[in-house]
């Protein structure tokens, strides 16, 4: 299995623990309780990490690695705005979940980058040649 293929894993993964029972996420906060908006949120955010993990997962499963790596880059982009975004909300939310926020996108854009680089590196082991072999 390559990174790409085991961060698709783990975001789909997420994602579906997101769609399925948000509130549990939210109550990692101590802010407030769950409301019928924040939950519609984080089920939202996880229909997203569902679908790019799950096209990272077939894609990196092809022969061409071309997709894959379209995949993995929209995760990135999507984790490193989900880090800006966290950051930008530290007034609003405070620091605890601002930085809990940031620091989990954080996670998943540096897991992101490691996945690209080793495909750009296997890439040039082994050049695609757009056949199955």
């Amino acid at each position: 299995m390559t990174t790409g293929e085991t961060m698709g894993w783990l975001r789909a993964a997420v994602g579906a623990v997101l769609v399925v029972s948000p509130a549990a996420f939210l109550r990692l906060s101590s802010r407030e309780a769950p409301s019928g908006v924040s939950v519609l949120l984080l089920r939202t955010i996880g229909i997203r990490d569902l679908v790019i993990g799950a096209g990272t997962v077939s894609a990196s499963r092809r022969v061409s690695t071309a997709d894959a790596r379209r995949w993995t880059s929209a995760g990135l982009a999507s984790d490193s705005l989900d880090v800006l975004a966290s950051l930008a909300a530290l007034r609003s939310i405070g620091r605890k979940e601002a930085a809990g926020a940031a620091g989990a996108a954080l996670v998943f854009a540096v897991g992101d980058v490691v996945a690209l680089a080793r495909g750009r590196k296997q890439e040039r082991l082994t050049p695609d040649t757009g056949q199955a072999g």
